[in-house]
């Protein structure tokens, strides 16, 4: 009887251990959320424990990438207000992030901006590699992150984010944070960029101070001011007067791995030349072709160079192509018109895609073992953007890459040309990406693009 009795009290004293373990842990659950929340959003405190850093990490690199992939899905339907909100939420996770959480970011932003690269490996037989390159983007930008937030300062960190597109890992120059304002309420711009990071520091540290309404008050008349300047801006650097040439653009749909095949040679040749002659009965004053829309050194076939001569007495005619002299060769626009023609060589190379940049011996041999012996473009050096006068208009021509290259608008071109081919990377987001970046450009230095593209929609951009 002793014993049962004894058993039944230490039970219930079990239960109640139990019990209170359990209150106990619970509690320790529920400070460890609040804690939590109040490093997210009543302090600028950085999280010391490595999930809740992953996860603010993870976040921020989503809403950083986020305007990219709501322009590829969504398209017309992507609204301003969804690039805005998470450009605001971006940047103010962005002030949260420990030096793990900043690495953490700047690998997942290296591969959400960047995983399309290695696709052009599947025509070289070098599929297994793209993962490899994953990992490289990975490093390169998380290490960047890493360097962004080595310091908790917010004045460094503010100044770190805002200088961010001067770095050009091998001098590819498409990382450039400001262009997810380019479909935002806001100008998108590195001071606009800069007055955002000072405006959400201000907002995190009056919630800091628990001044919710005065912080939800600062940051909304803040954005309006700013989303207003916007507006302003865009009404004063509107072009004056758009292009009064007629100009067809196109959209073809060659995939990569049959345009150097020689038996679709005559077919694709035949393709262009239809398009030319309907555009020319449909009174265009200008046709583009894409980048190597003649997939050939048209400069040595001849007898196609006089037929487009004569084609161009009734309409210009600008197509890319393959321009070979002697062992040099150049990936090169041609412009007929009038019965002449120009070439215009391109003088910005893609870093690993049409130049190898690094040391002679050492591109040659990549060259040799993983590019089946395919050797770097020749290019012109770059003195000023290539331009033409075409029917008394002047027009800035790029070729590709060169059209989100800053050194073609530093002249504030009124109007620009690009050529493309983005067969080697699709399906992707990188048509999307270059496109947000060729309106980026347009809309800081006022100019309209003319693009005409393989393998992605063409089309024409106004500031």
């Amino acid at each position: 009887m002793k014993l049962e009795l004894q058993f039944s009290t230490q039970s219930k004293h079990s239960s109640k251990n139990s019990k209170k373990l359990k209150l106990a842990e619970s509690r320790k659950q529920h400070l460890h959320s609040q804690n939590f929340l109040k490093i997210l959003f009543l302090s600028t405190a950085i999280p010391q424990n490595k999930f809740q850093a992953f996860l603010l990490g993870t976040l921020c690199a989503l809403l950083f990438s986020a305007f990219i992939y709501l322009e590829h899905f969504l398209e017309d339907s992507n609204l301003p207000i969804f690039s805005t909100l998470c450009a605001i939420i971006g940047i103010f996770l962005y002030f949260k992030l420990s030096r793990f959480g900043a690495l953490v970011c700047g690998a997942l932003i290296g591969i959400l901006w960047f995983y399309w690269v290695g696709f052009s490996f599947r025509f070289y037989d070098l599929t297994p590699f793209i993962p490899l390159l994953w990992v490289v983007f990975a490093l390169c930008y998380g290490g960047l992150f890493y360097l962004f937030c080595f310091f908790q300062n917010p004045i460094y960190r503010i100044v770190m984010l805002t200088l961010s597109s001067f770095v050009r890992p091998f001098g590819f120059n498409w990382f450039i944070l400001e262009s997810m304002l380019t479909k935002s309420y806001f100008f998108p711009s590195k001071f606009t960029l800069f007055l955002l990071l000072i405006g959400v520091l201000i907002f995190s540290l009056s919630l800091a101070r628990q001044l919710y309404k005065t912080s939800i008050l600062w940051l909304a008349g803040f954005c309006f001011l700013l989303a207003f300047s916007h507006s302003n801006f865009d009404l004063k650097t509107k072009p004056e007067q758009d292009s009064k040439l007629k100009i067809k653009t196109l959209s073809l749909n060659i995939p990569q791995n049959i345009r150097w095949d020689s038996k679709y040679l005559n077919s694709i040749i035949e393709q262009n030349l239809q398009q030319i002659a309907q555009a020319k009965a449909q009174n265009y004053d200008l046709i583009v072709l894409p980048e190597t829309a003649f997939p050939f050194a048209l400069n040595l076939n001849y007898s196609l160079i006089e037929s487009l001569k004569a084609t161009s007495q009734e309409i210009a005619i600008l197509t890319g192509a393959v321009y070979q002299e002697n062992n040099r060769i150049f990936n090169s626009a041609y412009l007929f018109q009038n019965g002449e023609m120009r070439v215009l060589h391109k003088q910005i190379l893609v870093p690993f895609g049409e130049q190898i940049p690094l040391p002679r011996f050492f591109a040659k041999w990549i060259n040799q073992i993983f590019f089946q012996g395919a050797s770097d473009f020749d290019f012109t050096e770059f003195q000023a953007p290539n331009s033409a006068l075409i029917k008394g208009e002047r027009f800035q021509i790029a070729i590709c890459y060169e059209a989100t290259r800053e050194e073609f608008y530093q002249d504030f071109p009124k109007n620009l040309i690009a050529l493309s081919n983005n067969a080697w990377f699709v399906p992707s987001i990188e048509p999307t990406l270059q496109r947000l970046l060729m309106l980026y450009f347009a809309k800081n230095y006022s100019t309209t693009i003319f693009h005409s593209s393989n393998a992605s929609p063409d089309f024409k951009l106004t500031p």
